[in-house]
């Protein structure tokens, strides 16, 4: 609803109506609605001249309203679906059901309507679901244009309608006021409004049980007062065309049927005479429409179009009843709803740092009351303490002894190693290497790295050396290598538990030093045979588990 922000500050809004051969710009205010201007699409300088009066308009948010002859409908029934499952289904309908056009729309028209289905084994089964109205029009290079112009303006989009859809429940309205008038109730089923539209021809908008059911825009001819006559007769052969389409959609004159025709009573009333199916025949002059349905024209708005009191209609709702969706309109629409929050919040956060400065100015000043309330606590609390020390002594209980003793468990607790888990480790990895002895020592205790939180944990240093021989007459650089890879083993397995292991002593250091010492001849034989290289490794503990 970011997008209705605009009007609801500031009212005035500009209504784009697209018609067949233009698109003609209505400007809603508090005054009510007026026409601007008529734009042809093959206008020189279309797109400037359109964003300049917009710009000039003065308004927030701009509505646009399709009222040319390419326009499709279809009712689908959906069968019941999950609400997680419905939005991506539809989509795939409307695919289907619209695959050439990339602008549709779904609205659900009627909820948990029941339609019979033929099952698997030939028997007829109740299936429980929803009616839904699919539309779609054609995305042409003229709707891109009147996009281009608004990417030129500051103007909110508040969306793409369909001017039958959007127009329905202003149908209701007229007959519903037209019955009040006439001292009845309207129970007729049908209603069908004739409007002529600037540049649009003949709008028809058939409407059953408070539902779009059908809709036409026909070429007629343009009025004439010399010969009111020839109007009447070209709308009388359309509303007999759509009348016979009628009885496709089931109608039956038992049904009742209202029929209002709004324009100039010069050449609405001759029609009249002119109709031969039963209904409830009305006209309405436009300014007295508009005053049905709430909708304030200007006083020199009161000819023989139409369309200024559907602009004014659609020109009060916050919302549309059924969005069309496109690439354009996103590129343009989303990119200024992202500004509008942001100004928003941003106009929201100055308003409350106000207030949050006033909040933290009283929790400092009730903190520094609890604080001096919690010191004077704090003293008797002392002083209740040091009198039950007192009368603890005089029993013969030693608390500061106890205390002393419970603070030594816990620490002796907490740097408690078991060698045991280090050992089985060393055992598993040894393989073919000797081990000759180990020695473990756990001294000191040095402060642990920090922790993320800002805590430093006790640790022991601990390690364990682990004594190793190889016979002399393995060649050092082998032993070495032996050694290497058994530190290699035994970290995978102490990385686990928090120990390193790291060679302290090698069979031989093998580093060049710039001197030669070695035995040579029988010296080096009686030693190969005789004597053992020993290497040392040594496991620390390098941080506390848990």
């Amino acid at each position: 609803m970011s997008t209705l922000i605009p009007s609801l500050f500031s009212p005035t809004r500009c209504v784009l109506l697209i018609m067949d051969d233009g698109v003609g710009l209505f400007v809603s205010s508090r005054r009510g609605i007026s026409f601007v201007d008529a734009y042809h699409w093959r206008e020189s300088g279309f797109e400037e001249k359109l964003a300049d009066a917009m710009e000039r308009s003065g308004a927030t948010s701009v509505v646009i309203l399709n009222d040319a002859v390419e326009q499709h409908y279809r009712k689908e029934k959906v069968p019941a679906l999950s609400y997680f499952d419905k939005a991506n289904i539809i989509q795939r309908r409307l695919n289907v059901t619209f695959p050439n056009f990339s602008m549709r729309a779904a609205t659900v028209l009627m909820a948990g309507t029941k339609a019979l289905r033929e099952s698997s084994l030939g028997d007829k089964e109740t299936v429980k679901g929803d009616l839904y109205l699919f539309a779609a029009v054609p995305s042409t290079d003229v709707f891109a244009r009147i996009m281009k112009a608004i990417a030129h303006v500051d103007l909110q989009i508040v969306g793409y309608g369909l001017l039958p859809v959007e127009s329905t429940p202003m149908v209701d309205a007229l007959v519903k006021k037209i019955a009040q008038k006439r001292g009845g109730s309207g129970g007729a089923r049908w209603s069908i409004l004739i409007s002529q539209h600037r540049g649009g021809g003949l709008r028809q908008i058939v409407v059953r049980n408070s539902e779009l059911a059908l809709t036409r825009v026909t070429p007629v001819v343009e009025p004439d007062p010399d010969s009111p006559g020839a109007w009447s007769a070209d709308v009388s052969q359309e509303l007999q065309a759509t009348l016979s389409y009628l009885s496709r959609f089931g109608y039956s004159p038992e049904d009742g049927l209202d029929i209002i025709v709004v324009g100039d009573p010069t050449y609405t009333e001759p029609l009249e005479a002119m109709i031969f199916a039963p209904c409830n025949y009305s006209v309405l002059t436009l300014r007295e429409a508009a005053s049905y349905v709430g909708v304030n024209v200007p006083k020199n708005e009161d000819g023989h179009y139409s369309d200024i009191l559907h602009a004014g209609w659609v020109a009060r709702k916050l919302a549309l009843s059924l969005p069309l969706a496109s690439r354009e309109i996103d590129s343009v629409k989303r990119p200024r709803q992202v500004a509008l929050g942001i100004m928003l919040l941003c106009s929201l956060g100055v308003a409350g740092v106000a207030g949050v400065a006033v909040d933290e100015a009283m929790k400092l000043y009730r903190a520094t009351v609890n604080i001096d309330v919690a010191q004077q606590q704090k003293k008797k609390i002392d002083m209740i303490y040091a009198e039950e020390l007192q009368r603890k002594e005089r029993m013969g209980i030693d608390i500061p002894l106890i205390k002393g003793a419970l603070q030594i468990s816990r620490d002796i607790s907490s740097v408690a190693v078991d060698p045991l888990v280090v050992l089985e480790a060393v055992a598993r990895e040894l393989q073919d290497i000797r081990l000759d002895g180990f020695e473990f020592t756990s001294v000191g205790g040095e402060p642990a790295e920090t922790l993320k939180s800002g805590e430093v944990l006790s640790q022991r240093n601990t390690q364990v050396k682990l004594l190793l021989s190889f016979a002399g007459s393995i060649k050092p650089k082998e032993g070495n290598e032996e050694i290497d890879k058994l530190v290699v083993r035994l970290n995978e397995r102490l990385d686990e538990i928090g120990y390193k292991a790291e060679v302290t002593k090698v069979l031989q250091d093998l580093t060049f030093k710039g001197v030669v010492d070695s035995d040579v001849g029988i010296t080096a034989n009686r030693r190969s045979a005789q004597d053992r290289y020993d290497a040392e490794i040594t496991v620390k503990r390098v941080k506390v588990n848990g």
